[in-house]
């Protein structure tokens, strides 16, 4: 998500017609400042989140609450009312307000919401309220943007009322490799990018580690808890001590570092939009095991690549699956170049002018169909807006 908005508003603060109001966490101005030109026509208003799942009570509170608590429905009325009263934009508001994540309540009257996957309407990852917001957004927003085909497909399967709504503007690769880096890979060094959250599947991926004491991992990303905690243990353990090391949130110089190093990327996530660890990794020119799950099976063919599957509920089919990849290393990274030479073509500034058009639709009372991106049209993927 941090990649997603960054690179997002990068692009629309380019343009020089429209002027942004942007709503930030309290305490993160520095963090966007580094990423976002100052310019006058960017205005931020920050705002108290206790409970983000990387701040202490947030986190805290996910360590010591049972996972019944934490899905109850008193629990989740209580923190959608502290996100209500977190977001500044009066219901009555006539601008149209963009909303990054479809899991926060779309409040403002003119709303256009990112879906960025549909694995709450089909697998067991999230509570019931939290669908129900989802639900909710995609039914009452003006507009609704997917963005890569397999959830804009799933989306248009689930809500086939909201297609004449729904845009799809596919995203550049969020830490594409600079041009001219140099790469020195260590023939050991498995990387995994990725949060803790449950659905990464980080667990599995380490008892397949625990089958491959010849290599090591790293798994930069956000810890979320209480998986950060359990993870950690497990990584502390005697078998896996000193291979794995889970260093928390990383600035990207310090994310390029482990790319340019890594022999392999490895992703064992049982649900995503996309993988932004796979289509980094074809940037790089990494070869790729991943699990064999629809979306990630759908990821790979659309950007031409071919990677190394396995069960990602089976740690010795992991383990497998890694030994197979670089045992044809050559191969499976010349594949990746071919995939990083398709994506390079898409930029943050197409994906604002994307936008920008769907937001533009939304203001001027949604004339005729949704603007489509031209990078990628509903067509070419088998969806339809009529």
């Amino acid at each position: 998500m941090e990649a997603f908005t960054y690179g997002l508003l990068r692009g629309l603060a380019e343009d020089d017609t429209h002027r942004l109001e942007v709503t930030i966490a309290r305490g993160t101005r520095e963090s966007w400042r580094r990423q976002v030109p100052d310019d006058e026509r960017v205005r931020w208003t920050e705002v108290r989140q206790p409970l983000r799942a990387d701040a202490r009570l947030g986190g805290g509170l996910r360590r010591i609450l049972p996972g019944q608590l934490r899905s109850a429905p008193l629990a989740h009325r209580m923190v959608t009312l502290l996100r209500n009263r977190a977001n500044p934009v009066p219901p009555d508001d006539d601008r149209v307000t963009l909303y990054p994540f479809g899991g926060v309540p779309a409040r403002a009257r003119r709303s256009v919401v990112v879906v960025h996957d549909m694995r709450r309407f089909h697998l067991r990852y999230d509570s019931a309220p939290i669908t129900e917001i989802f639900a909710r957004n995609i039914a009452s927003a003006d507009a609704l943007v997917a963005s890569w085909p397999h959830p804009y497909q799933q989306l248009l399967r689930t809500f086939p009322e909201v297609a004449a709504k729904t845009a799809l503007i596919p995203l550049p690769v969020f830490h594409a490799r600079p041009a001219g880096t140099a790469t020195e890979p260590d023939p050991q060094l498995l990387l995994y990018p990725s949060s803790t959250a449950a659905h990464k599947n980080h667990r599995n991926l380490l008892e397949a580690l625990a089958l491959l004491p010849e290599y090591r991992l790293v798994c930069p990303g956000p810890l979320v808890e209480p998986q950060a905690g359990q993870l950690t243990a497990r990584a502390a353990a005697p078998d896996l001590r000193t291979r794995v090391v889970f260093p928390g949130f990383v600035p990207v110089p310090a994310l390029e570092q482990l790319y340019a190093r890594a022999t392999a990327v490895v992703v064992p996530s049982l649900w995503e939009a996309a993988s932004g660890a796979i289509f980094e990794a074809f940037s790089w020119g990494l070869p790729v095991a991943c699990a064999d799950v629809e979306p990630l099976r759908a990821q790979v063919e659309f950007a031409g690549a071919e990677v190394s599957y396995f069960d990602p509920h089976d740690p010795e089919s992991i383990a497998t699956a890694v030994r197979r990849l670089l045992a044809d290393r050559p191969r499976y990274a010349a594949a990746a170049r071919r995939a990083a030479d398709r994506l390079a073509t898409r930029t943050w500034a197409q994906t604002a002018r994307d936008y920008t058009a769907v937001l533009d639709w939304v203001a001027g009372g949604r004339p005729g169909p949704v603007p489509q991106s031209p990078f990628l049209t509903p067509d070419v993927v088998g969806g339809s807006t009529s």
